[in-house]
């Protein structure tokens, strides 16, 4: 038992990610269970004659309650959902509604203004009071003063405006009417500051409609004014263009090298079972490594000197080509074979190099045999990459084929639709 114990303490201490994930499982499950009784702990209520009642909420708004009935004793409980529409009021309760309603509404649309005798922000013109039902249409004696538009141009010592709550239930109407006091918003000095300057322009702006230019004022309130023009932010967008444009390079950059070292060892894949082949064609007919290296380095070296041919580098002959002035210049044939496969950096190169340099310790015996089996997997690999290679291409067409399908359906359609006459 205490092994156990010492086995699951250590699973834990490896594996602290599953203590916690744990105990969030067990606060979930502990929510959950809670929330489970707290929504279904509520029991139906009952009158005082001892029927079965459900609430009926304010307004006109119907709920709907999920209830669970069993008809019976035999019967099984089933889930059906109960509409109830909202509680309706009679005609004495409507106008009493509606008295308290007028009284409600002169505090609900107060908004940000402390009373209604001295309004200076917007005011709150709600179109339904909270919980009733009760609609509300608003209508002033002077529009000048409360729209809209707002509140421009008014004196400092208030006007005073008459406010009418057009309240509607049903069919029952009323209206409620009561008076605001409407001033010029607060400002700070700033804002009056630069509501005088604003001012001092429009005013210079109606002097001057007939000359070339506009005066703007040099002082206000007593403080000197200096202008300039604002702040051009084209620079800035040059510059966001610049950045992107330079990201976009470096990302380009980096995936044109990435596209180029794909090319490269797609290549140098393709070339393999071409260069097995003639090695083993050249070992078969007696000559030794060494010599069927130099020949297929040469042979590609020659090519290369023959401009007019445009035969392009091929990074696995090339690497060839310097293996071979690498044995010229002293380097054993062995190392230098296996430095090809290291730089030609993959596994079958890395192979090659290393089957030739055993063999040249323990002898040429079964060379052509193993290079016959070389060639034979290295040809079945080429058809599977020429295979892999063309569905690429085919995947590569589709988004062509699909744009060239939207412009034969916009030049077959577009024709007919401006055909129809409507």
């Amino acid at each position: 038992m205490k092994r156990i114990k010492i086995i699951i303490g250590k699973y834990f201490k490896d594996s602290p990610s599953f203590i916690k994930a744990g105990i969030l499982a067990a606060a979930a499950v502990i929510c959950a269970a809670a929330l489970y009784v707290s929504d279904n702990s509520e029991t139906v209520k009952k009158n005082e004659k001892g029927e079965t009642v459900l609430k009926r909420e304010e307004g006109e708004e119907q709920t709907i309650h999920e209830m669970q009935v069993k008809i019976g004793e035999s019967g099984e409980n089933r889930e059906i959902e109960i509409p109830v529409s909202g509680k309706k009021y009679d005609t004495e309760e409507i106008r009493e509604l509606f008295k308290d309603a007028g009284k409600e509404l002169e505090t609900l649309i107060l908004g940000e203004n402390q009373s209604l005798d001295e309004v200076r922000y917007d005011l709150d013109l709600i179109h339904e009071i909270p919980g009733t039902g009760i609609q509300a249409e608003w209508e002033t004696d002077n529009y000048d003063v409360i729209d809209i538009q707002g509140r421009d141009g008014l004196p400092d010592s208030g006007v005073r405006v008459r406010l009418t709550a057009r309240l509607s239930y049903g069919e029952e109407q009323a209206a409620h009417e009561f008076y605001v006091c409407v001033f010029p918003p607060l400002l700070s000095e700033d804002e009056q500051m630069m509501k005088n300057l604003m001012e001092k322009v429009s005013l210079s702006d109606e002097k001057t409609k007939t000359e070339d230019y506009i005066v703007l004022p040099d002082s206000v309130d007593g403080k000197t004014v200096r202008w300039k023009y604002g702040t051009e932010k084209r620079a800035f967008a040059v510059l966001v263009l610049g950045m992107g444009a330079s990201c976009m390079l470096v990302v380009s950059s980096s995936q044109r090298k990435k596209e180029e070292e794909k090319k490269i060892i797609r290549q140098m894949k393709i070339d393999y079972p071409q260069i097995i082949n003639k090695f083993n064609l050249y070992i078969r007919a007696g000559m030794t490594i060494r010599r069927a290296w130099f020949c297929i380095a040469q042979d590609y070296e020659k090519k290369q000197g023959m401009k007019d041919k445009g035969i392009c580098r091929r990074k696995a002959y090339e690497e060839m080509i310097s293996t071979m002035n690498q044995i010229r210049g002293g380097i054993t044939e062995g190392e230098a074979y296996e430095n090809y496969g290291a730089r030609c950096n993959m596994s079958i190169y890395r192979k090659f190099g290393s089957l030739l340099s055993q063999n040249l310790r323990k002898g040429s015996k079964g060379l052509t045999e193993l290079l016959g089996r070389e060639a034979e997997e290295a040809f079945e690999e080429r058809k599977n990459l020429a295979k892999k290679l063309g569905e690429e291409a085919g995947t590569k067409l589709v988004i062509p084929l699909f744009l060239m399908l939207i412009v034969v359906f916009v030049i077959v359609i577009v024709p007919a639709f401006f055909s129809i006459s409507i």
